[in-house]
């Protein structure tokens, strides 16, 4: 089931029913928002075989599809300690695009989470998504447009993928079996990302990540330093974990601006608490520079930098007087 999104999902219909559709896609946003789930739903959309509404669920192209065995939707295979895609993969699947579908008269490959795809593979795939054959079509998905070079970001139609409203999170969560309470406790970390809260529900690591997020916030702002350092410390040797706690804190950082901005936008970090209590603390332009310097962090990481060497530095500039 696909929640939210309905602009989108109205806009690639139209293309498709109309003969207008492009063969190149890019679908963008926030994690956990439902970019991979969008993507298979496109490619059900595509390939469906069933009569009146499409794609319909039921037939063999939708079932196949849904259950990621049918022969024609290729998810390509990361690789590497980036989970990137390799050259060799890029070349081979090149190769592959000519060939006519196994059944059927289209071919679909997912490129899913292209956020650290190499830039010479990006350049290898430039030709064969200038003028893929007929029957060929390529989905991307990606955390933001930025990631992809521009050559390659010229030859796909970009479609953001937004949040879904509270309500919508909490009829999705209680659809999936979760009891009210803990799914109105995974909204109000992750409001209206369905994947997030998901993770919170299910993983006890990210709930770990969610408090410890918090407890940085605290240190922030009583400029505790030592306890900031353990916090960083403590995730310092997985990579994922640092990464999300840097991402959430992102989230509470701009938080903190729009509040001391006074605009009123609906929060979406997991501490709005603590924004609120950063806006109270720090001026507009440190409160931007500390996000900026979260960002920063967050790329180096995701870049394979050093890790301990990140979050050191990053602990002493968010204890600084900038």
């Amino acid at each position: 089931m696909l929640y939210g999104n309905r602009s989108t999902m109205s806009a690639l219909s139209r293309m498709t029913e109309g003969n207008r559709l492009a063969q190149c896609f890019l679908f963008y946003g926030d994690k956990g928002l439902g970019k991979k789930t969008l993507a298979k739903w496109f490619a059900q959309r595509l390939l469906c075989s069933g009569t009146g509404e499409k794609p319909c669920g039921v037939c063999k192209n939708c079932r196949t599809v849904q259950k990621n065995v049918h022969p024609d939707v290729i998810w390509v295979p990361h690789s590497g300690k980036l989970q990137g895609f390799s050259v060799e993969t890029v070349r081979d699947i090149c190769s592959q695009a000519i060939v006519a579908p196994n059944s059927g008269d289209k071919k679909l490959y997912i490129f899913a989470d292209c956020d650290r795809m190499d830039t010479r593979a990006q350049n290898i795939l430039l030709k064969i998504i200038e003028e893929p054959p007929a029957f060929t079509y390529f989905i991307f998905t990606a955390g933001s447009r930025q990631t992809l070079l521009p050559t390659v970001i010229s030859r796909l139609v970009p479609f953001a993928v937004s949040a879904c409203t509270e309500d919508e999170t909490l009829t999705a969560l209680r659809e999936l079996g979760w009891p009210d309470a803990d799914a109105q406790e995974a909204v109000a970390a992750f409001h209206g990302n369905i994947g997030c809260c998901i993770s919170f529900l299910e993983d006890d690591n990210v709930k770990l990540l969610v408090s410890l997020t918090k407890e940085v916030v605290r240190c922030i702002i009583d400029k505790r330093e030592y306890d900031l350092l353990k916090v960083f410390f403590s995730v310092s040797n997985d990579r994922n974990s640092a990464l999300w706690l840097l991402h959430d804190l992102e989230m509470v950082f701009r938080d903190a601006v729009t509040f001391r901005l006074g605009q009123d936008i609906p929060s979406i970090s997991c501490d709005p608490v603590g924004a609120g209590m950063l806006a109270g603390k720090l001026s507009t332009a440190k409160g931007q520079y500390f996000h900026k310097c979260i960002g920063k962090a967050h790329d180096a990481i995701a870049a394979n930098v050093n890790l301990q060497l990140v979050m050191s530095a990053l602990c002493a500039e968010l204890m600084s007087g900038k």
